[in-house]
């Protein structure tokens, strides 16, 4: 932990603030490197990350500069008569020296986000009142920032500069991953999203808590969450999704209470309190599937299974518990191989071109389906060591 490790944090952790060089003023770079280029190191020693919040607050603060300018030019037509360019891609480009300078990297910008509305068939000025509200909603979501996401930010400057494949997950990104690796939750089963403020759901998982009600809807817009039969309705518009979704979910057999406005009827209408008690939800559509493909070649139709593989998942605690029905890619794929082949299928391709990692033994027991034995992968620790991950001879399948 020296200074060029200190060096490349602040340019990771400037990165992850502003990409594309359109929100930062060379004059504030200048003072951030003077105060911190060589200084975060020494703090993270010592537990500090007060650079951090710092930096972040500059940068909001500009961001609520650009968000008057943004708001204030859409307010004027654009002219697609000047011979102009725009430069999508400035992350080579300099720091802009003032604030004209930013203005006019904007002005461009948001006339060529115009230009591509009104090519998709809007007219201008609709082109222009889309924009208005994008960007209102991109400042809403820069006002629903926490302290704990700021310090995300920062420890993955820090983890990043280490290894480009460790990350630091705040609790809620913990429990986010968690879910995507057991495929599963304890929840009412409903995906949401935020629109307008509200929190609308936007699907009914089959199988789940409100699908086997039957009364929570999609397009029913939340305003308002309760804990068991008697806790107090917290209201929730305004509020950050994740946050919402942190309140709705909950253990296994534990009510929660949702005020809704049901599918199409106006913010002023009666609302209805809906009670769900809380269940596991699998999640069905983010296991491996399976699909065919019939090629004809030499004028024969051969018929080809294929297996996409979303990521190496494993239901954990499932697997501890021994659930008969866990979820785990091997398990899984295992399945498909057995249905593939009663089909008649005389090959299979394993589709892995969308697959975030996971597990490193699912990994190498996917590989075990396959080959008999042998070395799949070695990991170097630290300390110079390395560790073999080997099939186990079970037999192919």
């Amino acid at each position: 932990m020296d200074d060029s490790l200190s060096s490349e944090i602040f340019n990771r952790y400037i990165e992850s603030l502003d990409y594309n060089k359109v929100y930062f003023l060379q004059s504030d770079i200048d003072r951030l490197e003077k105060l911190y280029r060589y200084e975060l190191v020494q703090d993270l020693k010592k537990g500090i990350v007060m650079p951090a919040f710092f930096m972040f607050n500059i940068f909001r603060d500009r961001f609520t500069e650009r968000n008057k300018y943004i708001q204030k030019r859409l307010d004027k037509p654009f002219n697609f008569t000047i011979d102009e360019y725009y430069d999508y891609d400035r992350e080579k480009a300099p720091w802009s020296k003032s604030t004209a300078q930013l203005d006019s990297i904007w002005r461009k910008r948001l006339k060529n986000d115009a230009l591509n509305l009104i090519l998709a068939g809007k007219t201008e000025e609709e082109a222009r009142q889309t924009l208005k509200k994008r960007y209102k909603t991109l400042y809403k979501r820069m006002g629903k920032y926490q302290s704990e996401d700021v310090f995300q930010l920062f420890m993955n400057a820090f983890a990043g500069s280490y290894d480009p494949h460790t990350s630091y997950f705040s609790p809620k990104a913990k429990d986010d991953f968690n879910i995507r690796m057991r495929q599963s939750l304890e929840g009412i089963g409903a995906r949401l999203m935020s629109e307008n403020d509200y929190t609308k759901v936007v699907e009914i998982v089959p199988g789940g808590p409100a699908d086997k009600q039957g009364i929570l809807q999609p397009n029913d817009r939340i305003t308002a969450v309760g804990q068991g039969d008697e806790g107090e309705m917290v209201d929730v518009v305004g509020w950050r999704i994740d946050d919402v979704v942190q309140l709705i979910r909950g253990k296994k057999g534990t009510v929660v209470r949702l005020k809704v406005i049901p599918a199409g009827k106006k913010v002023s209408d009666p609302q209805k309190i809906i009670r769900i008690v809380r269940e596991k939800v699998k999640l069905e559509d983010s296991i491996a599937e399976s699909d065919t493909l019939e090629i004809k070649r030499n004028g024969e139709i051969i018929k080809i299974g294929v297996i996409h593989i979303p990521s190496f998942y494993l239901d954990w605690d499932g697997m501890r518990s021994h659930d008969p029905d866990y979820h785990s890619t091997s398990r899984d794929v295992k399945k498909l191989i057995t249905e593939l082949t009663s089909a008649g299928v005389k090959g299979i391709l394993i589709d892995l071109r969308k697959d975030g990692g996971g597990f490193l033994t699912e990994a190498v027991n996917l590989t075990g389906l396959f080959v008999r034995t042998g070395p799949v992968v070695q990991v170097r620790q630290s300390d110079g060591s390395v560790k073999v991950e080997e099939i186990e001879d079970e037999g192919v399948h």
